[in-house]
């Protein structure tokens, strides 16, 4: 009679453990993170204010809401000062033609303090820079209020990140080895 001690019984064994590793390291395998690597800071630039919206404030509230989109491979910091950072978004608002037919008055207060108070069509564009190099454009149209409460402004602004540094949007569409050869994911 043999032992399942034996030398046999020993091979065996040592076969199924180093199996079961195997096995296990394949089933774990996608759950460990794709890269190491630490997310890529950009700074993010207003040019102009919006209306409830100073342009101090306007780069706060577009960092806080590209935080938003939930991109694990940036990191947004609002930019401070007038020089340019190598790694940056820069956000341009343009005031599409309005056909609400509103009321003048002849005495208000100005309108980057108040807002809108209707909602308003507005262009949304956001270009990316990295290592001072221009990269690509996300152009889109919204309809905005204005003020830091404005929930579709800020849905706008998550949908343009998205299009612009999402898995699937336009910085990811250029030709990805010139992404290895930088160091930027």
């Amino acid at each position: 009679m043999t032992s399942l001690c034996g030398s046999g019984g020993l091979v065996l064994l040592r076969r199924v453990v180093i199996v079961t590793g195997l096995a296990l390291t394949a089933m774990l395998g996608p759950l460990a993170p794709a890269r190491a690597e630490a997310p890529v800071t950009l700074k993010v630039e207003a040019f102009h204010g919006l209306p409830g919206l100073h342009h101090s404030a306007l780069s706060r509230f577009l960092a806080a809401h590209m935080a938003d989109a939930g991109l694990s491979d940036w990191r947004f910091e609002p930019a401070q000062g007038d020089n340019a950072a190598p790694n940056r978004v820069e956000w341009t608002f343009r005031l599409n033609p309005y056909a609400g037919g509103e009321v003048r008055q002849f005495v208000r207060a100005p309108v980057a303090e108040q807002g809108f108070r209707v909602h308003r069509p507005v262009t949304i564009e956001a270009r990316l820079y990295l290592n001072g190099e221009y990269q690509t454009l996300v152009e889109r149209q919204a309809k905005i209020q204005g003020g830091p409460d404005d929930l579709e402004f800020a849905a706008g602004v998550r949908s343009v990140t998205e299009s612009l540094l999402g898995p699937y949007g336009a910085y990811r569409a250029i030709d990805p080895r010139q992404h290895a050869t930088r160091g930027i994911p």
